[in-house]
C-alpha cells in the first residue's frame, strides 16, 4: 500500500512528543499515539532532501567500536584540519540489535558523547535495521534482560507471526509496518535513542530478507517492493517529525548482495544513498562493482549516490591492506559526489598514509566541504524538478553534477584516460587555460594528485571556502559566500539555497545570481535572499578597466593581501585569469565589470 502525495510535504514536519516505555516494553500509560505511516500522507514524487550538514565528510570505523575510537577520529581531524560534518557509529553499539539502548560498556554516557559532538560541530550518525533477533541469537551483541522479541511476536507485531528468519546477524522477525500498533511501539522503542539528540541512520539493507519470507502482514500478502516502501519511508518521516534535519544513509543498489540490481529505498525517502560492501581492490568486488552499481542507481533516477571510500573490507587475496592509489582513486571520486563517507575495516585515516598521499587526500576532503553550497542548491532545485544533482556523462564512468562539473571515475593504476565532453565549451578545473569543446572527445594525463573535473562556461558554483587548501580563497574567506562564476556568451542563472536553515524558506533563503556577457562588460546581479557577504571569483582572460557595484566603483587592489584586507574591492590574478570581487552584505546588487 502506497502513502497520498501531497505537495512540497518534505518541508512540512510533524510536531511529535517522546513517549517512554513502560517496565515490559510497551506504552506507558500517558503515552500520547504517533500517527503510523498509513496516518499521514507523504510527497512520494520528488526525491528526499538531504540537510546541509550531511554533505559535509563523514567518517568511521569498523574494527574497535567503542567511544575511544570516536573521539581518535574526531580528534584526528582536527588535529589535522580536515573538515568534519558527522561520525558513524556501526553495529554494535546497543545491547540488543535495534533495541536502540546504548551498550554502555563500549559508549559511557552516550547523551554526553552526543552533546559534545553537536559542541563540535559534528553529528552523529547510528546503525539501525528493523529485525528484532529471538532471545537465544545474539550474535556480537551483548545482550541484556528485555526480550522485545517475545513482546512483540505476543502481539502480533511481526510479518509472518513472527516465525523467525535468518539474517547476517542472527535469527529474527522483521516489523510489520502494515499494523498501526506495531508501527506504534517500534516508534516509542526508536525515541529511546531519538531523544538523545542522534542525528541520523544507517539503514542497513535487512529489509530485503523479506523475499525471503512468506511476506505475510497485517494486510495480506505484500510485493517485496511495498514492504521496502514502507521500511524506508517510515524511518526517514518519523526521525524528521523528531528532529527536523535527521538524515537516513540507505542503498540504492547492491549488485553483489542480490540477484539483480532493483532499487532498495524508494528515492523519495533517499537523501544520502551508498552502494556496498567492497574490497579494497579495483576489481573482484572492488572499486569496478561500486562504479558499476552507482551508475546504475544514476539510471533508476537517484539524486546522489556514492560508495564506502577504498571499499569497506579487506581483499582476501590481500587481507587487511588497502592499496595506496586505490584509496586516493576512490576518494577522489567519492569526494565529488554529495555524499563523502570515509572508513570501514582496516586502516581508513588519511593522517596514517605518507605525507604526500595526505596532502592529497587533504585537498580533496576539503574541496566537498566546499562545494555543499552546491550540492544543496542543485539537490533543492532537483526536488523541484529543474535539473538533476547527478546524473551520467557521455563517456564512459563520467557522470555530471548539476549540468556545472563533468566528473570522471579513475578505475584503475593507470594515469590517462579519454574524456567525452558534453554539449558546450569546458576548462580543465584544475587548469582554466585548458579548454574543450562538446562532443570532443581527447586523452588527457591523470596524476595521482588530481582527478578528471572540467567545469562548464556559463557555471555559476556557490561554495564555502574557510581556508587555501583548495586555492579558492584563504582564512579570510571564512563567513563569506563564494560565488564562483565562468561567464559565457550567453547569459546563465543560478538558484543559490543558503546552508543556514533547514528545512528551507522558498522566498527567505535562496539568492538568484545572473550573469551576462556583452562587449563593453559582463554584469553579475545578485537578486533576492539574505544579505551575505559575498565573494566573486569570476574567471576572466584579462584584467577589466573598471568595477562597479550599483553605480559606484569599487577600489582597485594590486594583490591579494591587500584585497584581503578591503571590504568592497576588486583584484585580478592574471597568473590564474581570475578577477576576485569583495561585496560586504550584498543583495539587490549590480556589478558591471567593464572591458579594456
Amino acid at each position: 500500500m502506497r502513502a497520498r502525495t501531497t505537495s512540497a510535504a518534505w518541508i512540512t514536519f510533524v510536531t511529535m512528543t517522546f513517549v517512554s516505555l513502560d517496565s515490559s516494553g510497551g506504552m506507558a500509560q500517558d503515552a500520547s499515539p504517533s500517527p503510523g505511516l498509513f496516518e499521514n500522507s507523504f510527497d512520494t514524487s520528488s526525491p528526499a532532501v538531504a540537510p546541509p550538514w550531511s554533505m559535509r565528510p563523514w567518517m568511521w570505523e569498523d574494527d574497535v567500536n567503542n567511544a575511544e575510537a570516536v573521539w581518535d577520529l574526531v580528534d584526528g581531524c582536527r588535529d589535522h584540519d580536515l573538515p568534519l560534518g558527522a561520525i558513524l557509529i556501526d553495529s554494535p553499539w546497543s545491547t540488543r540489535y535495534n533495541n536502540f539502548r546504548f551498550d554502555e560498556q563500549r559508549y559511557p554516557n552516550p547523551k554526553q558523547m552526543i552533546d559534545t559532538l553537536h559542541q563540535r560541530n559534528v553529528r552523529l550518525v547510528l546503525w539501525m535495521t528493523n529485525f528484532i533477533n529471538t532471545r537465544e541469537s545474539l550474535a556480537d551483541a551483548p545482550g541484556d534482560d528485555e526480550d522485545l522479541y517475545a513482546l512483540g511476536k505476543s502481539k502480533g507485531y511481526f510479518v509472518n507471526d513472527g516465525v523467525p528468519t535468518k539474517w547476517w546477524k542472527g535469527s529474527g522477525s522483521l516489523i510489520d509496518y502494515t499494523n498501526p500498533d506495531a508501527v506504534e511501539w517500534w516508534h516509542r522503542i526508536m525515541d529511546r535513542t531519538l531523544s538523545l539528540g542522534v542525528d541520523g541512520w544507517k539503514m542497513d539493507g535487512s529489509a530485503e530478507t523479506f523475499v525471503l519470507s512468506k511476506r505475510q502482514t497485517l494486510r495480506g500478502t505484500l510485493t517485496l517492493r511495498d514492504y521496502l516502501d514502507l521500511y524506508y519511508r517510515d524511518t526517514l518521516h518519523y526521525s524528521r517529525a523528531c528532529r527536523s534535519d535527521f538524515v537516513t544513509m540507505v542503498r540504492s543498489v547492491d549488485i553483489a548482495n542480490t540477484r539483480n540490481d532493483q532499487a532498495h529505498a524508494p528515492f523519495d525517502a533517499a537523501p544520502l544513498t551508498w552502494v556496498g560492501d567492497q574490497r579494497h581492490s579495483w576489481s573482484d568486488k572492488g572499486l569496478d562493482e561500486a562504479v558499476r552499481s552507482a551508475f546504475r542507481a544514476l539510471t533508476l533516477n537517484y539524486p546522489s549516490v556514492s560508495s564506502d571510500t577504498g571499499g569497506y573490507q579487506g581483499d582476501p587475496k590481500n587481507p587487511g591492506t588497502m592499496p595506496r592509489l586505490l584509496y586516493l582513486r576512490w576518494a577522489q571520486w567519492n569526494a565529488l559526489t554529495p555524499f563523502f563517507l570515509i572508513g570501514g575495516h582496516n586502516e581508513h585515516r588519511p593522517w596514517k598514509f605518507d605525507p604526500e598521499f595526505f596532502e592529497i587526500f587533504r585537498r580533496y576532503m576539503w574541496l566537498h566541504q566546499e562545494l555543499v553550497p552546491f550540492f544543496y542548491s542543485q539537490q533543492l532545485q532537483a526536488s523541484f524538478r529543474e535539473g538533476k544533482l547527478m546524473h551520467a556523462g557521455p563517456g564512459k564512468h563520467q557522470y555530471l553534477l548539476g549540468d556545472a562539473l563533468l566528473a570522471a571515475v579513475m578505475t584503475g593504476p593507470e594515469s590517462r584516460r579519454e574524456i567525452v565532453f558534453p554539449k558546450g565549451e569546458w576548462l580543465d578545473y584544475w587548469n582554466n587555460r585548458a579548454q574543450f569543446e562538446g562532443g570532443q572527445m581527447t586523452t588527457i594525463d591523470v596524476p595521482e594528485d588530481r582527478s578528471p573535473l572540467f567545469v562548464k562556461v556559463g557555471s555559476i558554483i556557490p561554495l564555502d571556502v574557510v581556508n587555501d587548501a583548495v586555492k579558492h580563497g584563504s582564512r579570510s574567506s571564512r563567513g563569506w559566500r563564494t560565488l564562483d562564476i565562468y561567464p559565457g556568451s550567453e547569459a546563465s542563472r543560478a538558484i543559490v539555497w543558503d546552508t543556514a536553515q533547514f528545512p528551507p524558506s522558498a522566498f527567505r533563503d535562496r539568492s538568484i545570481v545572473q550573469v551576462s556577457r556583452a562587449d563593453q562588460a559582463t554584469v553579475v546581479r545578485l537578486e533576492a535572499g539574505p544579505a551575505r557577504d559575498t565573494i566573486l571569483r569570476i574567471w576572466q582572460l584579462e584584467e577589466p578597466g573598471d568595477v562597479t557595484a550599483d553605480q559606484e566603483r569599487l577600489k582597485h587592489c594590486d594583490n591579494g593581501a591587500e584585497w584581503e584586507s578591503e571590504e568592497n574591492a576588486w583584484w585580478y590574478d592574471s597568473a590564474d585569469q581570475r578577477l576576485w570581487i569583495r561585496l560586504r552584505a550584498a543583495r539587490d546588487v549590480r556589478v558591471n565589470i567593464g572591458h579594456n
